[in-house]
């Protein structure tokens, strides 16, 4: 036909130097039409709510959770997991910048949102700690003395527990007639938070093991909610790559698709930038800090300033991160005996001094909003 000019649709970025790594980002595959799998979860957690089911927790070991600061993950019960949904979000997610990207924006997990959905304290103190080298027989007497038993060889794997081994000790304490001393009381009361934190909030791929770098944390029970558990929440999983299982079932594939459609079609009135009420929260400026958050040997930083909507403030332009593209090639493998707070030496003040750091901007104005 004269005069028909062909287009075609370009997947973007147009501009490279924000989305430094879209050339190999699982997005480029589904463009193509080559990706329809589906992300399988690892969970070490059916077990504890099986466990609390059948014997509910006894009132002093409640009251010591509650004290803690992590009874919002007990309250908030065994999450069910939509595997679809949950693989239609990682396709959205971009490491460079932390954020999910939507055709209205960007839109990421914050500091408010572990503190309102989990009641996990932000502002507290970093959760690390001292990986000194320790033997099994080591962490059989920290388990003795912390927990109120030992494991045998075979229910460790390096410096991690089995669940099963945990599991049945707790089954075995809960079978008595009472916990009749405060000792007692103690070391059950670890075991669920340590069963929480290892297990839940700070899982890892394995599924069936608990990181026993945690534990020596929770020794003495009145400090344990000085600690910052809800940006080590969230700074986990940001420097954690998605390991995955696929499954090629045609009925998974047809809910993704309808995910994925579903998301590529939101519109600027759909997307619920603030879903909490104001008689829920206050506003609490440590949501909006501009500071790296630590789990250990992981360091990361919230960037609110790229998702200014969701605490109700107009977005602009947000400051560059720089983005290291060896960001996901470190673990804690082969860096034994590491103090972590000497290792994040150059991080730790700006982390300290974070209400300094407390990004701001004008309430928004849905009609004058580009963004």
């Amino acid at each position: 036909m004269t005069g028909y000019s062909a287009y075609q649709l370009d997947p973007g970025p147009l501009e490279p130097s924000v989305l430094t790594q879209q050339l190999t980002h699982r997005s480029r595959d589904i463009w193509n039409g080559s990706v329809n799998m589906i992300l399988n979860t690892r969970r070490c957690d059916g077990k504890f709510w099986d466990l609390v089911k059948k014997y509910p927790i006894h009132p002093r070991i409640l009251e010591m959770i509650e004290l803690s600061g992590l009874y919002g993950v007990y309250r908030s019960n065994r999450p069910s997991i939509d595997r679809s949904l949950i693989t239609s979000l990682v396709e959205r997610w971009h490491p460079e910048t932390h954020t999910f990207h939507f055709r209205t924006g960007e839109a990421t997990i914050t500091l408010q949102d572990v503190e309102v959905l989990y009641g996990l304290p932000v502002n507290g103190d970093p959760v690390l700690g001292d990986e000194s080298i320790r033997t099994i027989g080591d962490w059989q007497n920290i388990c003795q003395r912390l927990l109120g038993f030992i494991p045998r060889h075979q229910d460790f794997n390096r410096s991690s527990l089995k669940v099963t081994a945990l599991n049945a000790h707790m089954l075995e304490q809960l079978q008595l007639p009472d916990l009749t001393t405060q000792e007692m009381i103690d070391q059950m009361a670890r075991c669920y938070m340590f069963w929480m934190i290892a297990g839940m909030m700070m899982a890892d791929t394995s599924g069936n093991y608990l990181k026993l770098m945690y534990l020596p944390m929770l020794e003495d029970l009145n400090v344990v909610s000085s600690y910052s558990w809800g940006s080590a929440t969230l700074a986990g999983p940001r420097a954690t790559r998605w390991f995955a299982h696929f499954s090629w079932t045609d009925t998974t594939k047809h809910v993704l698709k309808i995910f994925r459609d579903a998301l590529d079609s939101v519109t600027e009135d759909q997307f619920i930038w603030e879903p909490y009420s104001d008689d829920l929260i206050e506003s609490l400026p440590i949501w909006r800090v501009r500071a790296p958050i630590f789990c250990w040997d992981i360091v990361e930083v919230h960037l609110p300033d790229r998702v200014m909507r969701q605490f109700g403030l107009n977005q602009t332009i947000p400051t560059p991160f720089l983005f290291d593209a060896t960001h996901f090639h470190h673990d804690r493998r082969g860096r034994p005996n590491k103090n972590w707070k000497l290792e994040h030496a150059q991080w730790l003040p700006l982390w300290n001094q974070r209400l300094q750091y407390v990004c701001d901007a004008p309430l928004v104005d849905i009609l004058d909003n580009p963004w």
